[in-house]
Order: structure tokens, then C-alpha cells, then sequence
């Protein structure tokens, strides 16, 4: 109405007022990220096997395993073992559908600790079983055995220790021995993992054992093999560098030997399960080292280095029947032309495997020929450089050098030179040749031929040792002014 004024009128809404629906862009949320970047609540770019993040940090870059989106409920046991399988026949984590080939993680992680019956057993500040058994699985592989075997042992072994506990316990407790080694001396979990690692070789030996009384077929035959391989391991390693401990200073060298010995168990077992070896996993690994330098059984001297064959008394009618060191002295020609490497390292190892009852006599005995060629095969095995070989390489080797230094053959003080020179221990001899530290560049003395050993193995009489060295060779020896002359007492100091 005209010249009236307007009431102003408000609409009160009786519910709110809904705001118009815009769809959310398409985007992914992803969860796969790298566990640093998960700890720091930081996106991840997800390049693998580094992404940038720890690349520009300098951070350790690893990647979890995810359980996918309808896989977090197992009902049925066709499904664990789908999942098992999946989880054991992974690839490496850079391939793009890792993740999904590693589902089991659950499942398996169940599936161990029912294997092992470990469940009531705990050990703070030491890894998971499945942790160890994936520790053992991506790292320690490598270490024991060649590339041709290596995927049988990180898949089809670990797939069958699942049915077989003394296999699970072999393969836990290797992994444990591992990271007892890798530890600094003066971590507080030192002495967990080493109970630990006792727990387990204590169930897996007791268990093996029983298996081995009975029959031997192709249900049981390559976790046999696979906890035999194991064992050889186990009976290698020793916790600390000390000649001490070698069999030469013992009261029972036999027992003091059992690391040597025990090698020759996968002979027994192959001899036992001859019928269907082909059906084995581990064949084309057998085959392997059925290698031609090993094939050599000829009679006499031809081949063999010719010191060598003196100390052994080897003649041209020498048979493996009537001298005991003339198979051994094959074997190690053969190996001597090969460099020590991790390539060659199973042809090396192959020595320990094939070695005779009479040999081993003369080893027990400690006659200075058996311990020569010992020696020599023992710088081989030390020049590799694995977790497992160096301390009773080196140990072992040093031992020997000990036990023979004061021998009134010249030859054994020749032939000592070159095991001596390799593991660091200054022969007296040699020290009353050379100043210590410096090299004899007019040394003409006879050594072995040059051609037969390796350029990285070559005799030499320049002992030039760090000062740390000098300590850790006396503390094992009499010093030299201390000796009385004509002495050949080979017992350690206390």
C-alpha cells in the first residue's frame, strides 16, 4: 500500500538448509608407503626400493607387506595354505605386485609358531619367529649356499620346513646365529639370542636325529638334505677368533673335530636315498658339484705340487688304496686354481664332503701332512669372508701354525709359510729372517711354483703386520726369547 511501510518479512526454515552434493575428485589413499615415512606422518612417493625421501635423508628404506582390503578374516585351512604359498613364492620387493604375492604374513607368522610350539616361550628384544624366519629368508641365503640353489632355499625350502619342525628349528636358529653375530659386543640382547639359538639346535638336533633312525624316502628326503646343510652351518661357526679351541690343543681331538666331520653326513644321507635322488629339490644342485676337478683319481704325482707330494710321501705308485693323503692332496690342486670368491665357494666347500675315513685318522693323529693340507684348503675358506667361515678359518689355521712351528722338518716350515702368511701369524723363522714389517726384496728362498697358486695367495716371507696384529698373534704364543732352544712343546698358554 502506498505510503505505508512495508513490514520486512523473513522465511524461517523449519530444518537446514542442505548445501548442493559435489562429488570428491577421484583420488587413491594409498597405505603401501615405506615404514619411515609411516613412522614420521609423512607422504611417501613410494619408489622402490628406495623412495626419495630416505634417499635425500639417508634413512634405512624398507617396505611392510600389506594384508589387502578383504583378506584380513582366514576361515578355512584351503585358505592358509593358498596364503602360504603366495607369501613363500614372493618375489623381490621391487617388483610391482609384491604386495600381493606376500598375504600370509598372518598366517604363516600362526603356521611357525605352531611348527616350533614355541608359543609359551618368550624372548624379549629378539625378533618374531616369522621376523627371523624372513631375516633368514632375504639375508642369510645369500651367505650359504650359490645362486642355482638359492631360490629352492628361500622357497621351497622354507615351504617345507612348514611340515617338518626339525627343519623350522635348523633354519630359526641359523638366523638367530646370524644376528648374534651382527650384534656389537656389548649389546644387552647378546646373550638372549645366544639361549635362543641354543633353544632351537637343541629341539632341531634331538629331532633329526630321531628322524634319521628310520626309513629315508622321497616324503622325507629333502628336509633331510635341507637340515643336514644346515647343521654343516651350525658345526662351522664358532662365536670368537680363538686357536685355543682348535683340535690340535685338545685332549680329544676327535670330538674337537666334529666341525669336519659332520660334512660328510649328506654322503650318508645321499647313500641312503640313492633311489630317488632325481626326485630331489635339491638334484640340479647335486649335479653341480659333481664337478671334473674333483674326477681326477689318477695314481702317483703327476698334477700334484710337488713339496707338497714329498711331505705326503706320495710316489709314482701311490694309490688312494695305499697312501691316505693322495685323494685329499687331488681335491686341493684342483681347488688351489680356483680364486676364492663366492662364486667358487661351493667347489670349495666341496673338499670337506669328500673326504675319507684314512685321512681323517691322520688328521686325529695330528701327523703333520694331514694338518699341512688342512691348512692350506683352510686359507681358501678364510680368503671367502663369510659370517660364518672366518673365526674357525682363521682360528684353525692359526692353531696348526702353532702346533707345528717348532717342527725340525724344514719342508713342514716351508710349507707352514703360506697358511702362516694368510691368517697373520708371524712363523719364528720367519721372524728371525725379516724385520718385522718390512719386506726381503732379495729373498730367493724356494717356494711352491707361482703358477700353481693364485696371485693373491702367493708365498711371500713379507710379514707385514698392523700393530693391532702383533698383540692378537702373542697373545696365543710364546714369545720368541722366551723358548728353550730345541723346545717342541705345542701346548697353548693358559
Amino acid at each position: 500500500m502506498e505510503g505505508q511501510n512495508t513490514p520486512f518479512r523473513v522465511k524461517l526454515p523449519s530444518r537446514p538448509e542442505q548445501r548442493a552434493y559435489h562429488a570428491r575428485r577421484a583420488h587413491r589413499k594409498s597405505r603401501e608407503g615405506c615404514a619411515k615415512c609411516k613412522q614420521r606422518r609423512v607422504k611417501c612417493d613410494e619408489t622402490r626400493p628406495r623412495c626419495q625421501k630416505c634417499e635425500r635423508l639417508g634413512l634405512d628404506c624398507t617396505y611392510e607387506a600389506i594384508l589387502p582390503a578383504g583378506c584380513g578374516k582366514i576361515k578355512k585351512r584351503d585358505n592358509n595354505d593358498a596364503l602360504i604359498a603366495q607369501f613363500l613364492d614372493r618375489v623381490p620387493v621391487i617388483s610391482p605386485d609384491s604386495t600381493a604375492q606376500s598375504l600370509a604374513i598372518r598366517a604363516v607368522a600362526l603356521q611357525v609358531d605352531k611348527v616350533l610350539e614355541l608359543k609359551q616361550v618368550k624372548f624379549k628384544e629378539c625378533l618374531s619367529n616369522l621376523d627371523t624366519l624372513r631375516h633368514f629368508q632375504d639375508t642369510i641365503t645369500p651367505t650359504i649356499i650359490s645362486n642355482s640353489g638359492r631360490e629352492v632355499m628361500r622357497g621351497k625350502m622354507i615351504r617345507l620346513a612348514l611340515q617338518s619342525p626339525y627343519l623350522m628349528h635348523s633354519i630359526i636358529a641359523v638366523a638367530v646365529a646370524h644376528l648374534r653375530n651382527v650384534l656389537p659386543k656389548s649389546s644387552t640382547s647378546l646373550d638372549k639370542y645366544s639361549v635362543l639359538e641354543a633353544h632351537h639346535w637343541q629341539r632341531a638336533i634331538r629331532q633329526y636325529s630321531t628322524e634319521l633312525q628310520g626309513p629315508i624316502g622321497p616324503e622325507n628326503m629333502d628336509a633331510m638334505f635341507s637340515a643336514c646343510l644346515l647343521m654343516t652351518v651350525n658345526s662351522f661357526t664358532m662365536e670368537e677368533y680363538n686357536p685355543r679351541k682348535s683340535f690340535v690343543f685338545s685332549p680329544n681331538p676327535a670330538e674337537s673335530l666334529n666341525w669336519l666331520f659332520l660334512q660328510s653326513g649328506l654322503r650318508h644321507l645321499l647313500g641312503r636315498s640313492k633311489s630317488w635322488l632325481r626326485k630331489s629339490m635339491w638334484f640340479d644342485m647335486f649335479m653341480e658339484s659333481r664337478d671334473e676337478l674333483f674326477e681326477d683319481t689318477r695314481p702317483g704325482r703327476v698334477g700334484l705340487h710337488p713339496e707338497l707330494a714329498d711331505l705326503c710321501g706320495i710316489t709314482e705308485s701311490s694309490t688312494e688304496e695305499n697312501n691316505p693323503y693322495l685323494w685329499p692332496l687331488r681335491m686341493l690342486s684342483a681347488i688351489m686354481r680356483l680364486e676364492p670368491s663366492a662364486k667358487n665357494f661351493p667347489r670349495i666347500t666341496t673338499f670337506m664332503g669328500r673326504l675319507l675315513p684314512p685321512y681323517y685318522e691322520r688328521l686325529i693323529a695330528k701327523d703333520p701332512p694331514a694338518l699341512i693340507i688342512l691348512s692350506w684348503w683352510l686359507v681358501l675358506m678364510q680368503k671367502v669372508n663369510l659370517w660364518w667361515v672366518q673365526n674357525r678359518a682363521r682360528s684353525e689355521c692359526t692353531a696348526i701354525c702353532m702346533y707345528l712351528e717348532d717342527s725340525c722338518d724344514p719342508l713342514v716350515l716351508q710349507l707352514l709359510e703360506f697358511p702362516a702368511e694368510a691368517c697373520g701369524y708371524l712363523l719364528p723363522h720367519v721372524q728371525l729372517e725379516l724385520p718385522l714389517g718390512r719386506a726381503n726384496d732379495n729373498d730367493t728362498s724356494e717356494k711352491p711354483s707361482a703358477d700353481w697358486i693364485p696371485d693373491k695367495l702367493s708365498l711371500s716371507h713379507t710379514m707385514t703386520l698392523r700393530p693391532g696384529e702383533v698383540h692378537k698373534v702373542r697373545q696365543y704364543a710364546t714369545p720368541l726369547g722366551s723358548r728353550a732352544e730345541g723346545s717342541h712343546s705345542h701346548e697353548p698358554p693358559a
